[in-house]
């Protein structure tokens, strides 16, 4: 273009300003380059992609940029890292992209993702991870939910899973198949275990269970194992504070590796698969049925040692009061015998049968003294062996 005025500055149409962009671009950015950003959105059209990044200083962003990734792309990187890049590609994560840098006419700058390092980002994710923990320690999180009574018979469980979570079936069958047949009630209350939806479902269940907190035991939180970066929500410090604060207890039975995640540092009780939970449950309900039966034990065995303990006594008294009654027959016996002795000694009739006699007047009065005696009384006397009768002179 010429310039018509050479007071004039020089004049440049937009494409030929891109134009020359593109040129300076394809020229000194011919190959990939590896770049760290956050990722700030994730959109997708039609397989693709679409990228939002940004550099912050501390909280600032200091840099931002468009990228795309194509579904080609992703599907090579896909079958290098497998279902990982998945979990990578959500909005907040730490990421180290290989990106081709292109600048064109039409639609300006923007970056091809070619590329991505799975180690950078579970680095980037262990770190946050560890200050997460110190959080949570500092702020006297871990013991809470373990503080709270757990029913030592607990059969209505709220399950907080995935509906095709790998591992509720398998909870579910070892809880409700049990070789005791104990029954529970479970109810499912559903949210995403993996991804970027896990700590928003995760929390607002356990809302909403605990607005009915009257109707459960216990909590459940269970999943099947999976790649640690498939587990990240369950380090989230506002799931955690979540779980500590429960007003009921949470098992957690969340199928992983040897590290844990966080969220089972602040649960009631945390196991290592969901099948091990539901192990946990049924043997609190076999312990106290163990309970019940060895204290059923112990009142018989008590029953049985009290009901001897008076037997024997009652056996000892029979004997006593046997022995006693048969020492008051033989006295009073002894004692009857004594009087019918002197009874017999006493009788009117032994002393007749000595010799001697008794002499009584007509009214049948003993006379004891010859005063007693008139002239012309007629008088009875008694002899051992008859009676005769006589007349005073």
């Amino acid at each position: 273009m010429q310039n018509t005025n050479s007071n004039t500055p020089q004049q440049f149409s937009l494409f030929e300003l891109n134009q020359h962009l593109h040129r300076v671009v394809a020229f000194n950015m011919r190959q990939p380059i590896w770049i760290r950003c956050e990722l700030a959105d994730v959109s997708n059209s039609r397989g693709n992609l679409y990228l939002s990044l940004v550099d912050r200083d501390e909280y600032k962003v200091r840099a931002k940029a468009n990228a795309v990734f194509w579904k080609s792309d992703q599907n090579r990187v896909h079958k290098k890292i497998g279902d990982s890049l998945w979990t990578i590609l959500q909005a907040g994560s730490q990421v180290l992209m290989e990106v081709l840098v292109e600048f064109t006419e039409l639609y300006g700058f923007q970056l091809i993702v070619k590329n991505v390092d799975l180690s950078f980002t579970v680095g980037q994710l262990e770190l946050q991870r560890i200050a997460t923990m110190r959080k949570l320690e500092a702020d006297q999180f871990f013991d809470l939910n373990k503080q709270l009574d757990f029913n030592i018979v607990p059969q209505r469980i709220a399950v907080i899973s995935s509906k095709t979570a790998a591992g509720l079936q398998d909870f579910l069958n070892q809880l409700h198949q049990n070789p005791y047949g104990y029954t529970f009630r479970t109810e499912l209350f559903a949210a995403a275990m993996q991804g970027a939806n896990v700590e928003t479902e995760v929390v607002q269940q356990i809302e909403i269970i605990e607005a009915r907190q009257t109707e459960f035991d216990c909590i459940v939180i269970v999943r099947g194992g999976g790649a640690r970066l498939d587990l990240m929500g369950f380090d989230s410090y506002k799931l955690c504070v979540a779980i500590a604060t429960s007003e009921l207890p949470i098992i957690t039975g969340i199928g992983h590796d040897i590290d844990e995640v966080l969220a089972d540092l602040v649960a009631h009780q945390a196991l290592k698969t969901p099948t091990a939970a539901a192990e946990f449950l049924v043997n609190q309900v076999l312990n106290f049925e163990a309970t019940l039966e060895q204290t059923y034990l112990q009142i018989t065995q008590f029953a049985q040692h009290h009901i001897q303990q008076a037997q024997v006594y009652l056996e000892t008294t029979e004997q006593k009061l046997g022995l006693l009654v048969q020492q008051h027959l033989n006295y009073h016996t002894q004692l009857l015998q004594n009087l019918e002795e002197k009874a017999k000694l006493l009788d009117p009739q032994n002393t007749l049968d000595r010799g001697f006699s008794i002499v009584t007047n007509q009214d049948g009065k003993v006379l004891n003294t010859i005063e007693e005696a008139k002239s012309g009384d007629i008088l009875k006397i008694r002899f051992g062996d008859g009676d005769i009768e006589v007349v005073v002179r």
